[in-house]
This record gives C-alpha cells, sequence and structure tokens, in this order.
C-alpha cells in the first residue's frame, strides 16, 4: 500500500476514520479529492519532485516521497456547480423543500466521476455538512410559507421554507468575495500581487481609481480558479474595468514601441559597424605584413630586366 505524508488542519481528528470526498472541480469538472474537517472542507493538493524522494521518520523509511496538502477552501465554491445545475436555461424552476433539491443532484449523472457510475454519493456526502449546507442555502432564493391547517387543528404549526436555486443570489455572493478579497488591508497581504500593481505601474502617484480597479481585476482572477467559465464570464460583466482597460493597452503600446525603437537602433548600429568592419578587411592579412617587410637591401624589380 502506498504512504503518503501529509499535513492536515487541526481540526481533523486523527483518531476517527475521515472519508475523502472525490468531486468534480468547481472550473475543469476533472475528479477532485477534498477532505471534510470539523470547520469546513480542505482541498488536497499533491506535491511531488521530479525525481524519486523517500522520507525517514525515526526508524522507517517511505519510499513514496510526495506529500499532501491540505488547503481549506471555501465551501461555497464546490456548492455553486451544483446550484447552477438545477437552474433551467430559461425561466426559474419552483421553489422545492430543501431536502428535495439536494435529492435531485445527489442523484444526477452529470456529477458522476467513475465510468459507469449513475451518480456521486460524494455529492450527498457533501451536503451532510452543515457549512456545505450553508453555503448552498446561500445560492437559493427562499419563500417562507405557513403550514396548511391540519385536520384537526394541531396546538402549533411551524412554517416551512422552500428554496430555488438563483443565479442572482451566486453573483452577488461572489460579488462580496471579491470585494472583501480587493480590500487594500486583505489585498497587500499578498505580496505577489502588490508586486503586479508595481509592474503595471499602479503604486505612488497613481491614479486612486485605477488602482481599486486593478485589486478588483486581480480578486477576479484570483476567483476564477474556482468558478465554471459561465458564471465567472456573468461576474466579471458585471464590472465596469474599461478605464483600467484603457490605461493598460495604452501602456502596453509605449512599451511595444519603445522596444521596437530600441530594436532598430540596435540594428542600425550593429549594420553600421558591420560596414566598417568589411571597409576595414579590404586587404588580406598577408599584403598587410608584406606591408611592413624590409625592402631596402633588395634590388628592384627592373633590374632583372636590363641589357647584358
Amino acid at each position: 500500500m502506498t504512504q503518503y505524508i501529509a499535513i492536515v488542519p487541526e481540526d481533523v481528528d486523527l483518531d476517527k476514520q475521515t472519508r475523502y470526498l472525490r468531486l468534480p472541480h468547481p472550473r475543469t469538472g476533472q475528479p477532485q479529492l477534498y477532505l471534510p474537517s470539523g470547520k469546513g472542507i480542505s482541498e488536497v493538493v499533491k506535491l511531488a519532485g521530479a525525481k524519486g524522494r523517500t522520507w525517514f521518520i525515526g526508524d522507517d523509511k517511505v519510499d513514496h516521497g510526495s506529500m499532501l496538502l491540505h488547503v481549506p477552501v471555501d465551501p461555497l465554491f464546490i456548492v455553486i456547480p451544483l446550484a447552477l445545475s438545477l437552474i433551467p436555461s430559461e425561466g426559474t424552476g419552483p421553489f422545492q423543500p430543501l431536502s428535495d433539491l439536494i435529492s435531485t443532484f445527489a442523484s444526477a449523472p452529470a456529477f458522476a466521476l467513475a465510468p459507469g457510475q449513475t451518480y456521486n454519493a460524494d455529492v450527498g456526502r457533501l451536503l451532510e455538512l452543515p457549512s456545505a449546507r450553508r453555503a448552498f442555502r446561500a445560492c437559493c432564493a427562499r419563500k417562507v410559507l405557513d403550514a396548511a391547517p391540519s385536520s384537526p387543528p394541531a396546538e402549533s404549526s411551524k412554517p416551512t421554507t422552500y428554496f430555488r436555486p438563483s443565479r442572482d443570489a451566486v453573483l452577488a455572493l461572489l460579488r462580496k468575495k471579491v470585494a472583501h478579497f480587493a480590500h487594500p488591508e486583505n489585498f497587500e497581504m499578498f505580496d505577489h500581487l502588490v508586486r503586479g500593481l508595481s509592474r503595471d505601474g499602479l503604486l505612488g502617484d497613481a491614479a486612486a481609481g485605477l488602482v481599486e480597479q486593478a485589486r478588483v481585476k486581480a480578486a477576479l482572477e484570483h476567483v476564477a480558479q474556482y468558478l465554471p467559465l459561465t458564471i465567472l464570464a456573468q461576474l466579471a460583466a458585471s464590472y465596469d474595468l474599461s478605464p483600467l482597460q484603457a490605461y493598460l493597452a495604452d501602456r502596453s503600446a509605449h512599451t511595444l514601441a519603445a522596444a521596437q525603437h530600441g530594436a532598430a537602433k540596435s540594428a542600425d548600429a550593429a549594420k553600421a559597424a558591420g560596414t566598417n568592419k568589411r571597409k576595414a578587411q579590404l586587404t588580406s592579412r598577408g599584403v598587410e605584413q608584406l606591408k611592413k617587410a624590409n625592402t631596402g637591401g633588395m634590388s628592384k624589380l627592373t633590374s632583372f630586366f636590363k641589357k647584358k
């Protein structure tokens, strides 16, 4: 049996057997492993070098040198494809009890990952997690109806809440995520993103509006790795980043023009240097050496043609 070195969140109870969930990745749809924990869910990332490695743990040796990292991920990104799958292409669907919605996509063949599999049981297990259920409810519109009177009348009857997956609700949640990530205090926690602003000339005296739009653009690119292309296009279309796009296009044009001008100058300099070199090499090396020979004591060539 293959063994792995794994780094797991602190809220995972290692004394209990924990089952991994094999679910489609939100963006690619490819199989991806997730590990449920007490507070949420983590995505499994495998780190493996190009060459084989070995772990030494005490007196034991693990020949398989790969490492499994468990990166916490917001359950919202995992359930968004589930919610979108229940939204009809035209019109709106009916309000239903939450249990009926869960049963619908838990038995849907669209999320089956193994050949011959008619449904993915791990989708149902995902929605057993309280954090995943909360995320799914947040992706839905709600309607609360009073319970129908019973016969004989009951002492108390609780109203019933019905849910309907809503694309508008999903977009509103994602816009909140983008706004949170683009906030300066949160954005500056990521050095590579700040360097991106510097690379585009958006630090220092740059216009505040452009910097804000650049943060939003970076936030969109960050969440894009967990979003289906359809909802990502709709999310991006809900922002007006035309001033930033015009600025970046103008900056790229200036950079390209400067690069072409520098390349032209280098080509002219190389051409001139080549011409001078060719002019300097019109005579051969042997001729140049003969020019330096001492011919003072030698007879002239005409002396050989005199009459004897």
